[in-house]
């Protein structure tokens, strides 16, 4: 939930402009004054730069004088070390200065720090504060941390409909996240009527945008039939492209379907293949170990090839 702020652009450029159709003379609009880029502009272009030290010295000299965004930036460096040793008190301090200051940023990395009791002390609740401050400024991953907190009942009342609210502000914008735990909502009937057509659809829109979790689950749903009709050959279609991408649960279960022939040939040398690259991983399967007896000396062989062969993406 790392958040990378951007400095203000300039304005726009001046124009020129016709008094109308009908005139015989034109005329110059009046050109609108260039406004400067603020002054914590050339500091957070050093950080995005990955020019962190003199990131740190800008934004330590303009935060000392004030100015708001630059506190920012001081409490991100501080907290990430970068351009200077990592200090989570001092990260807070200065998240304070720019949150208490209005900054949804800051009120959004304050809020973390304190649900995760980074610098200070542990205080869901106020957390929920620095959360719903943020939110209130339209902060999207504002939002859904503070949803998550609604759900759990940590440190506020559990209040799974204003949690179902706040994910769908998420939801609609194309956060996954909230797409996910929102569809979870409408699978359970929690905070929300129960609706498996709307669960399959959120679920359905955090997996198109490759949200491990949600592949995995909306591809059961498809097999299952939940929300919409069942459709094996699609579900061990999701599950292959999940699994090639890396993804260990989708792995395990499409090494199952492969073994058995579910939505599509039985393919008993790529069920052992992808049980072998999810096992490397960690995932266990009594099951499929048993399953790896059923094949020939030849055919193993091939399997335990093609397992060693695999490359995960981050390892590409």
């Amino acid at each position: 939930m790392k958040q990378v702020l951007s400095p203000a652009l300039i304005a726009l450029a001046a124009v020129l402009a016709l008094s109308g159709p009908a005139a015989a003379i034109s005329q110059k609009a009046e050109t609108p004054p260039v406004e400067k880029a603020p002054a914590s502009a050339d500091a957070y272009a050093d950080y995005q730069r990955g020019e962190f030290k003199s990131a740190f010295t800008k934004a330590s000299d303009l935060a000392a004088k004030g100015d708001i965004a630059a506190q920012t930036l001081l409490g991100l460096l501080y907290h990430q070390g970068l351009g200077t040793k990592r200090d989570d008190a001092m990260a807070i301090e200065w998240y304070s200065k720019a949150a208490l200051a209005g900054d949804r940023e800051a009120q959004f990395a304050l809020g973390l720090m304190i649900a995760r009791g980074e610098g200070t002390e542990k205080d869901p609740a106020k957390a929920a504060g620095w959360f719903q401050a943020a939110a209130d400024q339209g902060h999207l991953e504002a939002h859904y941390n503070l949803a998550l907190i609604y759900v759990a009942g940590d440190g506020v009342p559990q209040d799974l409909e204003k949690a179902a609210q706040l994910l769908a502000f998420g939801a609609e914008r194309g956060h996954a996240e909230s797409q996910y735990n929102l569809g979870a909502l409408y699978a359970d009937g929690r905070g929300v009527p129960k609706d498996m057509e709307r669960a399959a659809y959120y679920i359905g829109l955090a997996a198109a945008q490759r949200m491990p979790a949600a592949e995995v689950e909306y591809a059961l749903m498809v097999l299952r039939g939940d929300g919409m009709p069942k459709d094996e050959n699609k579900a061990r279609s999701i599950f292959k492209s999940a699994a090639e991408r890396g993804n260990v649960v989708a792995q395990n279960r499409l090494a199952r379907m492969l073994a058995v022939g579910m939505g599509g040939d039985a393919d008993p040398i790529e069920a052992v293949k992808w049980h072998l690259i999810a096992r490397r991983a960690g995932m266990v399967d009594g099951w499929l170990d048993g399953f790896i007896a059923s094949l020939s000396k030849e055919q193993e062989a091939e399997a335990r090839k093609r397992a060693q062969d695999y490359v995960a993406p981050a390892q590409r």
